[in-house]
């Protein structure tokens, strides 16, 4: 099949949609589909600490860089959406000249290029639409839902990664959806990652991983951190991989003494599993995911996780199986008590290593996601019949 990847979301821009559409995009190509990522140019790419490799570097799938992005916050974290001035005529013309058998788009419901995908995609293509978003009910979204239906109505698929979504889309845009998860690169989210000599002096690492989003619990992660460094002393550090313009804000409220103990690593692409690899703990406090792409990294490299109980979590994690719940994602003296309690039972925490380990693998490696992939796209070509 000719697959096209239509999104908003890919490198150098960081987060969860970007690493779902490099991750199908080399699963749908290893399956041996022709497969064509669309995607934006972005203005101002983000300064990233990385050993020089880029994800992107050298794949095996073409890239096409359409457009403009913007970026603005919205649903409680930065969101990007494309333009083009003359955006239904030229993606008409491309999706005519390239033939797809497949369009395949990421946050359908983006004010943005992605809507305009239905619209011009010729008859002799399928067009899909994966759902990553968890929607709060809001005056916006009675007053946007209208308007943005009109365009995800004219999808032939819909995809949702985890049954989290489905219940929030469904005042909105109400409809069949099917349940593919995001995968995982288990070669590269590997423990045999190597660990990073500068963290590698004894002392305990908790690891915080994110954009610096209000949603994503960095406030709460720092008044845990607090906790937990006052009791243990210096044989602990937080280590924090991410960025955003909140960056200063997020610094201000650290504490004094508390400063010398956490590494602001800015932002990571292709070198997360080796942060990964030198954590004892990862801590998520996010207050709202779908999916919960950092546990599942996480767990894919051997790490326990501490993370709050949302229903995009309890989907990728069992409670102290892989992990543990908080109950209240603010509540930081919870995080604290659960950290502590990881990292005073080095077995406890190599049982969920391996569990984790396990899940990943078995149940969300892209060799598998694929094949779901590759099967759905069978069968909406197939129920359509010919053209």
């Amino acid at each position: 099949m000719r697959i096209a990847i239509v999104t908003d979301y890919y490198y150098p821009s960081l987060g969860g949609i970007t690493e779902h559409v490099h991750g199908q995009a080399l699963g749908l190509q290893r399956l041996g589909h022709e497969v064509t990522v669309i995607a934006a140019n972005v203005k101002r790419a983000p300064r990233v600490v990385d050993s020089g490799h880029a994800p992107e570097d050298h794949v095996p799938f073409e890239i096409i860089r359409y457009g403009r992005s913007f970026g603005f916050y919205g649903n409680g974290a930065q969101t990007l959406s494309t333009f083009h001035p003359r955006m239904f005529g030229h993606l008409k013309k491309l999706f005519r000249e390239r033939r797809f058998d497949v369009i395949h788009t990421h946050a359908p419901y983006n004010p943005s290029f992605v809507q305009a995908v239905p619209f011009v995609a010729p008859s002799t293509s399928i067009t899909v639409g994966t759902f990553h978003s968890v929607f709060p009910k809001t005056t916006l979204m009675n007053i946007a839902g209208p308007i943005l239906r009109k365009s995800i109505d004219r999808l032939d698929g819909r995809i949702v990664v985890s049954d989290a979504c489905i219940e929030s889309l469904d005042p909105y845009f109400p409809g069949e959806y099917t349940v593919i998860p995001n995968g995982i690169d288990e070669q590269h989210f590997s423990p045999l990652a190597e660990p990073l000599p500068e963290f590698a002096d004894g002392r305990q690492n908790i690891l915080y991983l994110g954009r610096f989003d209000p949603r994503n619990g960095l406030e709460t992660m720092i008044r845990a951190f607090t906790k937990v460094r006052r009791e243990r002393g210096d044989t602990v550090r937080l280590i924090v991989v991410g960025d955003g313009p909140l960056r200063t804000h997020y610094q201000r409220q650290v504490p004094e003494d508390i400063a010398g103990s956490i590494a602001w690593v800015g932002r990571v692409n292709w070198d997360r599993p080796r942060y990964f690899a030198s954590a004892d703990v990862l801590c998520t406090p996010c207050e709202r995911a779908s999916f919960g792409m950092v546990l599942l990294e996480a767990m894919s490299c051997g790490v326990p996780v501490v993370a709050s109980r949302i229903s995009g979590f309890q989907l990728v994690m069992e409670h102290d199986r892989q992990g543990l719940f908080i109950s209240n994602p603010k509540d930081a003296t919870g995080f604290a008590d659960g950290i502590t309690s990881l990292l005073d039972d080095p077995q406890r925490r190599e049982c969920m290593a391996r569990a984790g380990r396990h899940t990943a693998v078995t149940q969300y490696a892209w060799s598998c996601v694929a094949n779901r992939l590759e099967q759905y796209y069978a069968n909406l070509i197939e129920a359509r019949g010919p053209r």
